[in-house]
């Protein structure tokens, strides 16, 4: 893990003047190197006899020093370059005395015809006004300019907070000031630090962010589901291939509306259901229906039964009744009824 000490302030004390006034600062643009500052310093006189040493700022911010060993020559070299910008491979370079740099400012939501010398006499009050350029957009093979103007500024050490976020004017339009290496502004809550997309006071981003972090991550199909697919989308076209154009009676086509076939499907789905629950009733008659062989018990002869059993009783003689008792016999099993003598 990365460890840092804080320190206060490099201030004038800190700094050598016999060596600063011999120390000329470069700026350059995208592109710059170490290399093209040398080419640059040999073209115009300088050996390398004549520097003490070159030195790069950090990463990315394309400024370098060049300290010379004698303060002649570090003026001798200003006056050759007339304090002006130099072209080396195409590539940007500014040199100007130590104490002071260079800063880009982009203007934004101007108009395009309010004149250039309104941005220099605003900007005029926070340094030298180097120069004011128009960005360019390019979509495709049509180039135009977006309304941007890109002010270079020449100013002390440590004054770029000088420089305003907004210019506001009494007519009621405003213009936003851009900078490479300064924190943005927010233009929900016009504090500085965030975006509108980050801003904690703006609660459709909070929003956003959460919806983002839920979304799950996209999964690949694998070859088993692209192959299913594929043969799903090959029958869908099958089943959805033309009919053949009929003919009436008189020869001509009949041509079928799509209305008119989805509903002789729906006619002929209907049709099918029917037919099908008529079956199901069918079934279910059959099985529910109690026929006259299969109702009560099952008997050995052919005789039909009827719903209340048949009486079967015995003929006896008068006498018999008068001389014995008479005894009767109720069988529940054969459902008969016999009456015998004593």
């Amino acid at each position: 893990m990365m460890t840092v000490m804080r320190f206060p302030a490099l201030t004038k004390e800190c700094m050598i003047d016999d060596a600063v006034e011999r120390t000329v600062k470069v700026h350059g643009k995208r592109g710059a190197s170490m290399i093209g500052v040398i080419n640059i310093l040999t073209k115009n006189g300088v050996a390398d006899t004549d520097v003490e040493c070159i030195s790069s700022g950090p990463p990315g911010s394309l400024q370098y020093d060049v300290t010379f060993k004698e303060k002649d020559k570090c003026l001798t070299f200003l006056n050759c370059t007339k304090h002006q910008s130099v072209t080396h491979n195409n590539v940007l370079y500014r040199f100007l005395k130590c104490g002071k740099q260079i800063v880009h400012c982009r203007v934004h939501w101007l108009q395009a015809f309010v004149g250039d010398h309104v941005i220099a006499e605003i900007f005029g009050k926070f340094g030298t006004v180097l120069s004011i350029e128009h960005d360019t957009l390019k979509v495709g093979d049509f180039v135009t300019h977006p309304g941007v103007r890109v002010i270079t500024l020449e100013i002390d050490n440590n004054k770029e907070d000088s420089v305003p976020n907004m210019i506001e004017f009494d007519c009621g339009a405003r213009a936003l000031i851009t900078m490479r290496g300064r924190q943005p502004l927010c233009l929900y809550c016009q504090e500085v630090g965030h975006v509108r997309m980050n801003c904690p006071n703006n609660i459709n981003a909070i929003f956003k962010q959460k919806e983002s972090v839920v979304e799950s991550p996209k999964t690949t199909p694998t070859d088993t589901e692209t192959t299913e697919k594929k043969t799903i989308e090959a029958e869908t076209k099958e089943n959805e291939q033309p009919e053949p154009r009929q003919k009436d009676e008189e020869g001509y086509e009949v041509v079928g509306g799509k209305k008119k076939k989805a509903r002789k499907q729906e006619k002929k789905k209907e049709a099918e259901k029917k037919k099908a629950d008529e079956g199901e009733s069918d079934t279910m008659e059959e099985d529910t229906e109690v026929r006259g062989e299969k109702r009560g018990r099952e008997t050995a002869t052919n005789e039909d039964l009827s719903p209340l059993p048949k009486n079967r009783f015995a003929v006896i003689v008068d006498d018999d009744l008068e001389e014995r008792p008479l005894v009767i016999d109720l069988d529940l099993d054969s459902q008969d009824l016999v009456m015998t003598p004593i």
